[in-house]
Formats: structure tokens, C-alpha cells, sequence
């Protein structure tokens, strides 16, 4: 739930329970088991141009089933730190991504998504910083491995409340939670709720002035946002380009056009990986297992992709954005939860039962996300690139449909 980024949820309702289920005593035929898996993946919820619900739900690249098959067939490519060919495609999808953000020497390394990045940063805070009972400050908008970092590593997360309506932090707050305790900063490029772009230039230079790490989660925005600005939106300083900016993040799975899995996080300067008790650099990632398969897609997709590529995706994906923006704004009732800026977006009503239509999308097999904000009902909905312009207008008319029988 969307809602639980906000509004910790005072017990958890939704722990899946356990499958009773024996191995079996001699190996069933592989026919027969591929039958009840392509029977199992007939059972999911939603089609795959119906699912608006998962951050990531979507096709990646062509290119990049192909490499898979390359990884796990013809080659049979383990560990992605293991061979020299696939470390090489690493280390250049890596810098292919540090020069779209804003430092092409920056270093960093490939993980498998935002938990794990924003993971990295917490620690890289802490150990550099080196304080007594640390400290790190984050809107409380900022994406939940934050706080399972804290849980994590002994750090004391301070959350500053944001605006009901902008749901933006007051830097003034953040800077008067600073203590002499704190190790760091971080904010959002832009939050993953209703994607709200947070003040990165104001932390950057709050950080700056003070000394202090600052990490941007820029998991939806790395791969948009660049391209945003090429197409003449008003994109405003947000990665490695600020002096301030100590770290940053994206996903490639998001609107990437990379497969489930596969994240980027690069630093400024390789002396802050000094702080990582570990005899080699190589293995500083939280679960030290990276599937060269992931390096290798990664690589192949931004080369086949390119800088044109990536245009035309974001072209596509805001069009799909406006076309279900523009329709479902236009039901009498309904409203943004806060201004559309990339593909994320929220729905809020004062006068129609939004849960009411939720239930009737879920039926009629739409996927979106639901919640309540402090009080207020929504809609959530992540477009990723793969989805089709006949989808975006299905979901409207879908949306609909489901007002009026909520209505009736």
C-alpha cells in the first residue's frame, strides 16, 4: 500500500499465509510441470497492457531477453565481478549512467534496486561520518528502505513532516533537525508516491554548507528526467551536476526498459567507498551476489537504446500519462492529488467513493493502487513504457464506468 510510506499502519493485515506443500517424491515430467506453470501464470490478476498498479510491472527491452538467453545458455555467465568480459560491460553501463547524471568519472556499481541503493548510501553516511548514535534526516515521504536501513544499522531516522497539499518538505525543518549527531541527508528525484519532485537543489546546498552526506533517490526519475529536459520541460537540477549531491540512485526497471532487478547507485568520489570495511571494492553491494545476466542486459539496452531511444520512450510514456490524466480529470468529481510531473500520478475525490471505484476497477481486472492519505482517499497509478496507447485510453473508460456504478 501506497498509504503505508505516510501512514505506518498500526498491524500488518496482509502477511501471505503459509502453502502446505510436500516435495515430491520422484521428479514430475518437464512437460507436465511447464503446463501448471503456464496455468499458474494464466491465474495472475491483470493483463499485461491492464496492470497500472506495480512500479515496475512491464516489457523490458527486446534486447534484453536475448542477452539472457546468451547468459544462462550459450555462456552460462555467473557472477557478474567473476569474468573479465562481463565485469567490462558493468563498469560501462555504469559510467553510461554516471554521464547521464551528471558526472562521467562518477563510480558506482550495479544493485538490484532502489532497497538495496538507498541501503548503500545509509551506509556510506554512517561509516563516514563516524558519529556517536547516528542520525539521518528524510522527508516523510522517502521510500521505506530508508527505515529498514535505519532498523538495520543502528541509525536514527528523523522524518520531517511535509505539506498536505504539496507534499513537500520545509527545508528550514530539515535544517532545524540537524543535530551534531547527524550523519546525513536524502530526499527524492521524485518521490514515488504521486511523483512530487522534492527540493534536491535546497538539500543539496543545505548539505553543502553543512558538511553532510547527502544521497538522492532519483529511482523513477534517472531515466526520465534527462530526457524530460531535452523535450523542453522545466527540469530542475537534481543529480551528481550539484556540488552538494553525494550520491545518487535510480532504477533501471522502472522506466529504464530493463529487466526486474537491476539498479544503478554512483558516488561522487571513490574516497567515500574507503569507509567500506571490505578487502576488495568489488563486493560492497548488500548481498555481494549479482547475476552478470543483469550487468550484461543493462549494457546491451542502453547501447541498442540510446540517447534517441530513450527520447521516444519518454515522448511515449507522459502522452500515455496525459491521455489518462486528462480523461479521468474530466469525470466530474475527480482531481489530481498533486500536479502530473512524470508517470506517476494520484487520484483524489471529495464527492465520489473512491474505494467504491477502486473495487469495481479490481473487478472489471484493472491493476492500479490504493490508499489513504492522512484522511483522503486514492488512486495511484505508475505508467510504465511498455504500456500502449489503447490501454491508456481503456483505463479511462474503464474509470468510468466504475465511477458510475459507484455512483448508482
Amino acid at each position: 500500500m501506497v498509504a503505508a510510506e505516510f501512514d505506518l499502519p498500526a498491524s500488518h493485515i496482509d502477511v501471505p499465509p503459509v502453502a502446505i506443500a510436500a516435495l515430491p517424491t520422484r521428479g514430475i515430467a518437464e512437460a507436465e510441470v511447464l503446463a501448471e506453470v503456464k496455468d499458474r501464470f494464466g491465474r495472475n490478476d491483470y493483463g499485461h497492457d491492464r496492470n497500472f498498479a506495480i512500479s515496475y510491472s512491464g516489457m523490458p527491452a527486446a534486447i534484453t531477453r536475448k542477452v539472457e538467453e546468451l547468459a544462462v545458455g550459450e555462456f552460462f555467465v555467473e557472477w557478474a565481478d567473476s569474468e573479465t568480459g562481463t565485469l567490462s560491460m558493468e563498469r560501462e553501463a555504469v559510467g553510461m549512467m554516471a554521464g547521464l547524471l551528471g558526472k562521467p568519472d562518477a563510480p558506482g556499481f550495479i544493485t538490484t534496486g532502489g532497497t538495496e541503493s538507498n541501503l548503500a548510501a545509509l551506509r556510506l553516511a554512517r561509516n563516514n561520518g563516524k558519529r556517536d548514535a547516528p542520525e539521518f534526516i528524510v522527508p516523510v515521504t522517502i521510500h521505506f528502505s530508508f527505515r529498514l536501513g535505519a532498523e538495520l544499522m543502528g541509525i536514527h531516522l528523523v522524518e520531517v513532516d511535509v505539506d498536505d497539499h504539496t507534499l513537500q518538505p520545509d527545508i528550514a525543518d530539515v535544517e532545524r533537525a540537524i543535530t551534531p549527531r547527524t550523519v546525513g541527508l536524502a530526499c527524492s528525484a521524485p518521490a514515488g508516491s504521486f511523483g512530487t519532485m522534492e527540493p534536491v537543489e535546497a538539500f543539496a546546498d543545505l548539505a553543502w554548507r553543512k558538511g553532510l552526506y547527502f544521497h538522492v533517490d532519483a529511482a523513477f526519475g534517472g531515466f526520465i528526467l534527462p530526457f524530460m529536459r531535452e523535450l523542453g520541460y522545466d527540469v530542475p537540477p537534481f543529480d551528481l551536476s550539484l556540488p552538494g549531491v553525494s550520491s545518487i540512485s535510480t532504477d533501471g526497471h522502472k522506466l529504464g526498459l530493463l529487466p526486474i532487478s537491476t539498479g544503478f547507485f554512483l558516488a561522487r568520489d571513490a574516497e567515500l567507498f574507503e569507509a567500506i570495511p571490505t578487502e576488495r571494492t568489488l563486493i560492497h553491494t548488500t548481498s555481494s551476489t549479482k547475476p552478470g545476466s543483469r550487468a550484461a542486459a543493462a549494457w546491451a539496452a542502453l547501447r541498442n537504446l540510446g540517447w534517441e531511444g530513450y527520447l521516444q520512450s519518454t515522448r511515449h510514456v507522459l502522452a500515455l500519462r496525459d491521455t489518462i490524466v486528462d480523461g479521468v480529470t474530466a469525470i466530474p468529481g475527480m482531481s489530481l492529488a498533486a500536479p502530473k510531473f512524470i508517470s506517476v500520478v494520484g487520484f483524489v475525490s471529495s464527492s465520489i467513493d473512491l474505494e467504491r471505484v477502486h473495487e469495481n476497477l479490481l473487478k472489471a481486472g484493472w491493476g492500479h493502487s490504493y490508499g489513504v492519505l492522512r484522511g483522503r482517499p486514492f488512486i495511484r497509478l505508475s505508467i510504465h513504457p511498455s504500456r500502449t496507447a489503447e490501454g491508456a485510453r481503456g483505463f479511462v473508460e474503464a474509470f468510468e464506468a466504475a465511477v458510475a456504478r459507484a455512483q448508482s
